[in-house]
């Protein structure tokens, strides 16, 4: 059952019985940074941080050239603190309340999927910068917790001053505009503006399939025009006339039958149907 728009905010489960796969997601990111800070403190001569991002950075040079394991290992290399600490945060935040929603299998696979199809998307738009970071796979957790819970509001406050209350679908909306607006000024293009937005589409259509998230118009068009035709369908012949065929007649002797729709000619056709099974009984 959707939660009320006033019940318990994002972002407040209990420290204790933290899911699992997010919280080793977590633990991998952070210690593939130490490992990284402390194999470029050692091979500081031989270029060690060049030499991380030559093997393990994403790039169309190296996967033309058969270096699929990029598509994995590009996430676990941050430019910085700040970059690392902004991607776990979030995960842990946004992971904690997806993963026992969709179970550890889709979280995974929605975490790793996004990566892979992100980087992809990546390698085609930006094919000269080297993708680094985590940013995809995180970028699609959020993505999901916007799908999966679209109205829940989210409050919190920016830089410890700014107040911040907004519903979970407008977080989405500002994401995938962030995204846009640093891809259209080449900001940070290492992170993967592109790489995160495919990632978003990613996780939306994964949850999508699963079930969650507010249905789509077509979908909601779909299944009204079910239900009416379900409706019409169990009308008695009598009541069928009475509700649909009369008011098509009196448009005919108003106007003609020129100017009858498509719809209307069609439960004229019915409403004929209906008469000559009854008949028929």
């Amino acid at each position: 059952m959707r939660p009320s728009r006033r019940q318990a905010q994002p972002f407040t489960r209990p420290l204790l019985g933290r899911p699992l796969v997010t919280s080793l997601l977590v633990a991998t990111g952070v210690g593939a940074y130490v490992s990284q800070l402390v194999i470029s403190l050692m091979l500081h001569e031989q270029g060690g941080r060049e030499m991380l991002w030559h093997w393990l950075a994403l790039d169309r040079a190296g996967l033309f050239a058969g270096d699929y394991w990029k598509l994995l290992t590009y996430s676990f290399l941050h430019s910085n603190p700040l970059h690392l600490g902004g991607n776990m945060l979030l995960l842990y935040y946004a992971g904690r309340e997806v993963e026992p929603i969709v179970g550890w299998k889709n979280f995974l696979g929605i975490y790793l999927l996004a990566g892979i199809v992100g980087g992809l998307a990546h390698v085609a738009a930006m094919p000269t910068v080297p993708l680094i970071g985590a940013c995809a796979g995180v970028v699609a957790i959020v993505g999901a917790f916007c799908t999966i819970l679209p109205e829940l509001e989210v409050r919190e406050t920016l830089f410890s001053v700014i107040p911040l209350r907004l519903r979970a679908r407008h977080l989405g909306l500002a994401l995938l505009l962030m995204c846009g607006l640093l891809w259209w000024q080449f900001t940070l293009p290492q992170i993967g503006p592109v790489a995160m937005l495919a990632a978003v589409v990613v996780a939306w259509a994964y949850v999508k399939q699963l079930g969650f998230g507010n249905p789509l118009a077509i979908q909601r068009y779909l299944f009204a025009r079910r239900e009416r035709a379900a409706r019409l369908e169990r009308m008695s012949p009598e009541q069928f006339i009475r509700t649909q065929v009369d008011p098509i007649l009196e448009k005919i002797s108003r106007e003609g039958i020129q100017k009858l729709s498509r719809a209307e000619r069609k439960l004229l056709a019915q409403g004929s149907v209906k008469m000559s099974s009854s008949k028929e009984e």
